[in-house]
């Protein structure tokens, strides 16, 4: 239980804590992120001002969330008709185009910033190099190749990092409407009967094909391998899987101690999970180091009791709802009672002394 857990929850922390190491280094240029930012579909409806009252930053920023999940809803069905209609390679194409801009285009001004920031001094050249072979090796390796396992999880963990750090750019406002509207639309998207992701699980159980999608994949050990193995030789279909709306087979349930739970050998975690886990707490982290830990605390408790509650009901269930509500909880209670009470209490002990 607690290997197969672990196996989830590490991972997640490393992409968390890359996340507030670039937001803490790169703290200086927000405002240069958040301009360029402005335009896109997160501030499409609202570009939040200093200025604005409380009110018309709520309502914009609820506005600006409610137009994000809407494209990110209208993106999902999309993919799941391309799905339905077997056109893989047209998904395949535009995932390994989007993983190059990525590892390309945002990685690369993240490493440029990142040299800038620690005065290290490398020529044009090298980087260039540097970044193509990063980018090529990073689009062949997650979408194409079936290489080490831990090499494409490595690559995985790079891209929740570099998308999460811009996400953290985005005004505050819409980052906690969008954090909200994201786990409700998490919610809807695997567990109702309509739901996308649950409408491409089933197709993808139906088939009994993977669903071309960015997801975190942890494996057990030897144990894991060999269960792998020997479900290969028996004929059963699937792979046990979770957390993220993909495929849970409960006949597929460990033999050892994680049985007593359900837990399957394979567990599957959606990229986005990544990314909005690490925005949390990158935004945490623009505010002060003990919200941030707070935070950081309360979304990894958030995903093991998912994770928890996978093997304990045994079937996929969404990844974000309970942290996101804890993390946010969290942050708003850190930032308006505990830690002042925390200040507070440490200055009548400075005075005392």
């Amino acid at each position: 239980m607690a290997s197969s857990i672990g196996a989830v929850v590490v991972p997640v922390a490393i992409a968390m804590a890359l996340c507030v190491w670039l937001v803490t280094l790169l703290r200086g240029d927000a405002t240069e992120d958040a301009e360029a930012t402005s335009g896109g579909v997160i501030s499409a409806v609202y570009t939040e001002k200093s200025g604005d009252s409380e009110y018309v930053k709520f309502t914009g920023s609820v506005e600006n969330a409610a137009v994000f999940v809407g494209f990110i809803t209208a993106m999902t069905f999309a993919l799941f008709l391309l799905f339905k209609y077997r056109m893989g390679k047209v998904i395949w194409a535009y995932m390994g185009f989007s993983g190059l801009l990525i590892f390309g285009v945002l990685g690369g001004n993240i490493l440029m910033r990142v040299l800038q920031k620690l005065d290290i001094a490398i020529d044009m050249v090298t980087v260039g190099l540097l970044m193509w072979n990063f980018s090529i090796g990073g689009v062949l390796m997650t979408f194409f190749w079936h290489g080490p396992l831990v090499v494409k999880q490595g690559y995985l963990i790079c891209v929740s990092t570099i998308v999460s750090f811009y996400f953290t750019q985005i005004p505050e406002w819409t980052t906690w409407s969008l954090l909200i509207a994201m786990a409700l639309y998490d919610l809807y998207a695997v567990l109702t009967p309509n739901g996308p992701l649950r409408l491409m699980v089933e197709l993808a159980q139906e088939r009994d094909e993977d669903i071309p999608a960015l997801v975190y994949e942890s494996r057990g050990g030897s144990f894991g391998d060999a269960r792998a193995r020997a479900r290969q030789n028996s004929g059963v279909s699937g792979e046990a899987v979770g957390a993220d709306g993909s495929p849970y087979d409960p006949s597929l349930e460990a033999d050892d101690e994680d049985g007593e739970f359900g837990l399957p050998d394979s567990i599957k975690l959606g990229l986005g999970d990544f990314i909005f886990y690490s925005v949390l707490v990158g935004r945490a982290a623009m505010w002060s180091p003990i919200t941030c830990a707070f935070c950081f605390i309360a979304v990894l408790l958030g995903l093991v009791l998912t994770l928890v509650a996978l093997g304990m009901y045994g079937k996929a269930l969404p990844a974000l709802p309970v942290s996101i509500a804890l993390g946010s909880a969290t942050y708003f209670l850190s930032r308006f009672f505990l830690e002042p009470a925390i200040v507070q209490s440490y200055a009548r002990h400075f005075l005392c002394e």
